[in-house]
């Protein structure tokens, strides 16, 4: 980890930006207390179990989060892209970061001391109404990512519905293949090999399209039409 060298200033610009509800003499007293920070790729941001001050929002990149098991072994539970926070746990005052994170490309993030931000929420309603979202889409996806570790969605149907989300999110049917497909493997519960079967056989059905660096969605309602199959 490296800080950017960015002025005090910059750094007002960047969580300007990044929330709007904020007003100027709160983005002045939150912008006292941020680091902007840039990681390499492959770099830990912060480490499960770790004492945490700061809560992390990602302004640029792609961070995988992940936590540890008793085995040893890491599971991927959710890729963060640009513009969204990494652990939240921190901020209520749990002490110790919930889950581990690491970039999976270059990135930059803005590092808030816990305390302050703490106290913007219980003053600022549009503040808080956003973490509360954010919290909500968190679990969410908790519970989709137990739904897959018991079995109980299909290969099919994961691999269709992480297709449909990511480009949702994306607002594009060219998407950008950023996670190795041992990466995503693990976001989805699967081995390498069953994700490649089955995104060679919606190539092989005309769903989808494999290019380089990206994968084109070809045939959304196909797609859709996946979520529905037993």
């Amino acid at each position: 980890m490296s800080e950017t060298g960015e002025s005090f200033r910059d750094v007002q610009e960047r969580l300007r930006a990044s929330f709007p509800e904020l007003g100027v003499q709160e983005v002045e007293r939150l912008a006292a207390v941020t680091r902007l920070c840039s990681f390499s790729k492959a770099e830990w941001v912060c480490m499960e179990g770790d004492g945490s001050a700061v809560t992390f929002w990602l302004v640029s990149g792609h961070v995988e989060l992940l936590k540890g098991s008793v085995s040893g072994k890491n599971t991927v539970l959710h890729v963060v892209r640009a513009g969204h926070f990494l652990d939240l746990y921190g901020v209520f005052g749990g002490g110790t970061a919930f889950l581990s994170a690491r970039a999976l490309t270059p990135c930059v993030v803005l590092a808030m001391d816990n305390r302050v931000f703490r106290a913007l929420l219980a003053e600022n309603i549009g503040l808080a109404q956003r973490v509360m979202q954010a919290l909500a889409m968190r679990q969410r996806m908790f519970i989709n990512k137990i739904a897959v570790s018991q079995g109980k969605i299909s290969v099919r149907r994961r691999v269709a519905g992480w297709l449909l989300h990511k480009a949702r999110v994306e607002k594009t049917p060219v998407l950008d293949d950023v996670m190795t497909r041992e990466v995503l493997a693990g976001l989805l519960g699967l081995s390498r090999e069953s994700l490649s079967r089955q995104l060679s056989r919606f190539v092989q059905e005309g769903l989808i399209r494999l290019e380089r660096r990206t994968i084109v969605i070809v045939d959304e309602e196909a797609l859709r039409r996946c979520l529905l199959e037993n």
